[in-house]
């Protein structure tokens, strides 16, 4: 079973058709939140994952449209209202399991806040931080929200984190997915380039 891997896809409708193309091959594709922008809807982001049937929970960004007091995209007739409804009914974290192999996603860290608007960061060097993952009965824990791909082994839990496939924060503007194998828990990681001139 060949999982594909995608998070923080920030409304950038063309940088997640080119991660799915890349991720054509696995058999699932798991996201890990940031689906939008804090203050940017995109209807038709949220129909393709939708019509894709891809699992998605929902990230920082997307529980500050949902749960901010007042915010200004709530109710606006940009936003389709069935879409609004299907990003309400994401859940915040995932478990999943493949056989005898079990998956959690969530978006920052396991111990973040429900519908929170902020999110905890957990990089591969942050050895205290990542060590508290061992609490998650789990054999892969996929995370999102730093935008930068790593995979960690915590314990008998391999951490992967596909970095951002709509939004990249390095210098060199490189997009990422990856692909997990849960029966091997091999990682590919596939980075991309747009023309965005």
């Amino acid at each position: 079973m060949k999982l594909g891997l995608i998070s923080d896809i920030h409304c950038n409708l063309p940088a997640l058709e080119r991660a799915l193309e890349l991720l054509g091959d696995c058999d699932e594709v798991l996201c890990a939140g940031d689906l939008l922008y804090q203050y940017r809807f995109s209807n038709v982001v949220l129909t393709l994952l939708r019509e894709r049937g891809i699992r998605s929970i929902v990230g920082n960004h997307d529980n500050t449209i949902l749960y901010a007091p007042g915010h200004p995209l709530r109710g606006s007739p940009s936003v389709d209202a069935d879409c609004f409804a299907y990003l309400g009914s994401l859940p915040e974290r995932l478990t999943l399991d493949y056989g005898e192999r079990r998956v959690a996603v969530f978006h920052g860290a396991p111990w973040d806040e429900p519908r929170a608007t902020s999110a905890c960061y957990l990089y591969p060097e942050d050895s205290r931080l990542l060590a508290r993952i061992a609490e998650v009965d789990a054999d892969f824990v996929i995370l999102g929200h730093t935008h930068r791909p790593f995979a960690a082994q915590v314990g008998a839990t391999l951490v992967v984190n596909p970095g951002s496939c709509g939004e990249p924060r390095d210098a060199s503007r490189t997009y990422s997915c990856a692909a997990l194998d849960v029966g091997t828990g091999e990682v590919e990681f596939r980075p991309f380039f747009l023309d965005e001139r």
